[in-house]
């Protein structure tokens, strides 16, 4: 499954694994750096998705001037 197929709580999960497996593991330095740079493309896959989520709430709270507002979300608890 490529990373783009992911969802971000998916690629967390994925990303989690990877760092168990290179913390746990006596990996050669090989598949340590495998995993490694695995690991690095689902942080920066995340990264990403996180930029345009955020990149979409910026624009969600634009006023009619163009301007962001800012808004308080509502704490449930």
């Amino acid at each position: 499954m490529k990373n783009k197929d992911l969802t971000y709580e998916e690629a967390i999960l994925k990303l989690e694994s990877i760092l168990k497996e290179l913390e746990e593991e006596n990996c050669t330095l090989n598949d340590s750096l495998d995993k490694f740079k695995k690991g690095m493309d689902i942080y920066n896959y995340c990264n990403e998705l996180l930029s345009k989520a955020e990149g979409e709430i910026k624009i969600l709270l634009k006023d009619d001037n163009g301007n962001i507002v800012d808004v308080e979300f509502p704490v449930e608890g």
